[in-house]
């Protein structure tokens, strides 16, 4: 194979390489698009809403439509808006401090509806009867979004 056809070669496979090759939001693997972003923002706008322990924050990033039903078929835990709002308060009022760690591992957008998948590391001080109490975990969280006027929402999955 001559010298000159080698380079064409290296050129072309580079180019087809380069071209496949997509820009990812820093420090993921999610494709750095105007939608992921936006949803990125959203996810780490919820974080520190948590971590500052201010219910209207997070209530500012939920649709009206927001319904939970705890991944179970028991209908005695679900919960809308209305539900997350006094059960934000009455977390909030017992929690002392707040510390999460959330990482977005991916995002998927089809049309006006989407979902992020997270894994989060939570360590929280509560006020109890018997006293103060540290405690921690870690999980995976699937969150549903919409889109209402141009804005992304919380649907689910909190």
């Amino acid at each position: 194979m001559s010298r000159w056809f080698s380079s064409l070669f290296v050129s072309i496979v580079l180019a087809g390489v380069s071209a496949c090759a997509h820009k990812t939001i820093p420090s993921t693997s999610i494709e750095d698009t105007e939608e992921n972003r936006e949803i990125f923002r959203l996810v780490r706008a919820y974080e520190q809403a948590l971590e500052s322990l201010d219910a209207d924050a997070v209530l500012a990033l939920v649709s009206p439509n927001f319904y939970e039903n705890n991944g179970n078929t028991d209908d005695g835990d679900d919960y809308d808006f209305y539900g997350l709002k006094d059960n934000l308060a009455r977390d909030f009022q017992r929690t002392r401090t707040l510390q999460l760690d959330l990482r977005v591992d991916a995002i998927e957008v089809e049309k006006d509806e989407a979902f992020a998948e997270l894994f989060y590391r939570i360590r929280a001080q509560n006020e109890y009867p018997s006293g103060l109490k540290w405690e921690t975990g870690s999980d995976r969280t699937r969150l549903r979004l919409e889109r209402i006027d141009g804005k992304w929402l919380i649907v689910a999955g909190l």
